[in-house]
């Protein structure tokens, strides 16, 4: 399979790192808990205030102490006072401490979507990808149901970056990457394999409805490449293969790399006898 452009990850920000983002989530845990702390000491005096004005007898003597002091309403006003500004402080830090975490809750979300997605194409990256059939694995064995990959690359895909330019070569892999995200499910994983490699995850999906699927990119492919004048057209190689219970990830990708280059060979041996359709999947047209 030829790649000359190697997987692109977008760089996280050290400011947008997951970890810090978290560590910056669990300190406003540690404020929001003083916060708590301090509007529990302002309970205890608002309650001790309560219990004097409905128990003045067990007050009394207090009372009469602090009748003999000088200035005790400019002391008792002077307490209301720092009550409502202490409990307007906060109100305050509350809303602080509210629009702060989300804040944060969104940044870690665009950290996570960062990390799991490849920065040319959109489509998610090889990291997300393993993750991804790693679970949908185990999902297949734990409910006995199906699962597909389909792995397909890019025919002459050096070529479009010697004869048209790099540019050229970035924008055939948005142009694959978009056509296999309107081909598939919203259910189907579509990922950047690495390279001019795309690989897609199809859950719930035996290997005649995998082909299904293939024959419709074939049929996207050829619309697409007649649709305008362009100065190139694309073809895909696709190889696909269904996961039988038992099966690791690493067999089921062989699996599928070894389907796609059965359907290489296949193409070299007979493609000036393919459809258009077929042609479109299979052969290269530069």
């Amino acid at each position: 399979m030829e790649s000359s452009v190697e997987t692109e990850t977008l760089p996280v920000e050290p400011q947008l790192l997951p970890e810090k983002i978290e560590g910056d989530i669990r300190a406003l845990d540690w404020r929001d808990f003083q916060l708590w702390c301090i509007g529990l000491l302002v309970l205890t005096v608002l309650a001790s205030g309560f219990l004097a004005l409905i128990m003045p007898s067990a007050v009394w003597q207090i009372g009469l102490v602090l009748a003999e002091q000088k200035y005790i309403s400019q002391l008792f006003f002077g307490l209301i006072a720092m009550l409502v500004l202490l409990n307007v402080y906060l109100f305050q830090q509350r809303l602080v401490l509210l629009r702060t975490r989300r804040q944060l809750i969104q940044q870690l979300q665009v950290a996570e979507r960062t990390a799991r997605t490849d920065a040319l194409t959109g489509v998610f990256n090889r990291r997300f990808m393993e993750e991804a059939l790693t679970k949908e694995i185990s999902r297949a064995d734990r409910n006995h149901s199906k699962l597909s990959l389909m792995l397909g690359d890019i025919d002459g895909f050096k070529d479009f970056n010697t004869r048209f330019g790099h540019p050229t070569g970035d924008r055939v892999l948005i142009d694959v990457s978009l056509l296999l995200q309107k081909n598939f499910r919203a259910a189907d994983l579509v990922t950047r394999y690495g390279g001019d490699e795309f690989l897609v995850i199809m859950p719930d999906t035996d290997l005649i409805q995998a082909g299904v699927a293939v024959d419709r990119l074939g049929d996207l492919l050829e619309r697409w490449n007649g649709k305008q004048l362009r100065e190139y057209t694309l073809s895909l190689s696709c190889g696909v293969a269904t996961h039988t219970e038992g099966m690791s990830a690493d067999t089921l990708l062989k699996a599928a790399d070894d389907d796609l280059y059965v359907r290489k060979a296949d193409r070299e041996l007979g493609s000036h006898h393919n459809s258009p359709r077929e042609r479109a999947l299979r052969a290269p047209r530069l």
